[in-house]
């Protein structure tokens, strides 16, 4: 009997340590990526929470990096489920490990679905209701909580499976047990609906976020030529009749945040004190807040007469500021939807149409390449950090000094 047992540990510890050492790169190569993406997702959580102004886009951003955190930490039980692999015999770490996997990638997925939804509505209808600071954090709890119900179902479809094993050098079998789908019957309807409802999700996402990008992308390249060509404002010289009707025309302008009135007179005066960020706050090259309308308005009809050339070139100046970081944040954040395609691509077509037409199964998920597709999701919260770091400068900076204080 203690023959018996001892060959089948044999085998069992034979045939684990066969596909540890098959799948070494993809334990290396997640785990690097782990580290990058805690530590990277940690940085942005300390900049964008101290170094920039609370404005909605920021926050959206905040709350991502926080998922995206929680992402990367993850992989920790993840590796262990990979370096385990067929010996992995703990169903409750299994189905609580997928479980939370998928609630917080999903959140990621969601919020960076919100973001392409909020770019396209600040740049291609900037006068129209926004979302405001504080609805995001309800956005959030809705995200998160739809989220939670999505993922619930890997605790039902996520089990330890036997599997027989097998070596050449001993004459026997022995049963391991391996993390994946559950091979029961009974839930096979059940799995495929769920994969349908995958393939769904992620459809809308991806054409969301191509149709808002494309528009976004569209319009700033529209504006981009029309600057080149030179403000037409500033082109064109005002009598006293036509300084009177740009003034009262623009007393019935919109504020791009919340879709009230806002007065010409106060964004003349935050653009005189554009570096003290004051009323408008402004975050660098990446953010502004909501003009703020708890102040008192002063009234547009003393401006008649300022000089006129003085109060257009002011405004303008605030219109292109406004501008040029309503354009970085939109390349910035689509950028990250470009990453977020790509490392989702792989792990969609190996989890839903792969695995129908060339077969499923344990052996099928421990081929090397498949592990690499199925763990491609983290790479999203990973390079997000490193995306900022490109795109924000002021980022760039606060890193930098980080390095140098060290």
């Amino acid at each position: 009997m203690q023959d018996s047992n001892k060959s089948g540990d044999d085998i069992l510890y034979q045939t684990q340590h066969q596909i540890f050492m098959r799948l070494l790169p993809v334990i290396v190569c997640i785990a690097i990526l782990g580290a990058v993406g805690i530590i990277g997702n940690i940085l942005a959580i300390i900049f964008y929470t101290t170094e920039s102004k609370r404005t909605t886009s920021v926050n959206l951003i905040i709350s991502l990096s926080i998922v995206d955190f929680m992402v990367c930490l993850l992989v920790i039980p993840n590796l262990v489920e990979v370096i385990l692999n067929v010996g992995n015999s703990q169903r409750l770490l299994c189905k609580v490990t997928h479980f939370l996997s998928r609630w917080t990638i999903a959140s990621s997925c969601i919020l960076l679905w919100v973001i392409s939804i909020d770019r396209h509505r600040r740049i291609c209808k900037p006068f129209a209701k926004q979302i405001t600071i504080h609805a995001v954090k309800y956005i959030v709890a809705a995200i998160i909580i739809l989220s939670f119900a999505l993922s619930i179902r890997n605790v039902i479809i996520y089990d330890t499976v036997a599997m027989k094993l097998s070596t050449s050098s001993i004459n026997r079998t022995t049963i391991g047990y391996y993390c994946t789908i559950t091979d029961d019957p009974d839930l096979k309807i059940i799995v495929s609906s769920f994969y349908a409802l995958d393939f769904l999700l992620i459809l809308v996402a991806l054409v969301t976020i191509i149709v808002t990008y494309s528009n976004a992308i569209f319009i700033l390249m529209k504006q981009r030529h029309k600057m080149k060509r030179g403000p037409p404002i500033l082109q064109h010289t005002y009598n006293n009749k036509r300084e009177l009707s740009i003034i009262e025309t623009s007393c019935r302008a919109y504020d791009v945040d919340g879709g009230s009135d806002w007065n010409i007179s106060e964004d003349l005066d935050a653009s005189r004190e554009l570096y003290k960020e004051s009323s408008h706050r402004y975050n660098d090259d990446n953010t502004y807040s909501s003009l703020d309308r708890k102040h008192q308005p002063l009234s547009v009809c003393n401006l008649t007469k300022r000089n006129a050339d003085d109060i257009i070139n002011s405004y303008v100046k605030l219109v292109a500021v406004k501008s040029v970081i309503e354009r970085n944040l939109t390349i910035m954040m689509f950028a990250a939807s470009i990453v977020f395609i790509l490392s989702f691509t792989p792990f969609f077509v190996t989890k839903v149409i792969m695995r129908i037409y060339l077969g499923a199964g344990i052996d099928y998920e421990l081929k090397t390449g498949i592990q690499f597709a199925l763990r491609s999701p983290v790479m999203n919260s990973v390079f997000n950090p490193v995306i900022y770091c490109v795109f924000n400068s002021k980022f760039r900076k606060f890193l930098k000094c980080g390095f140098w204080r060290f």
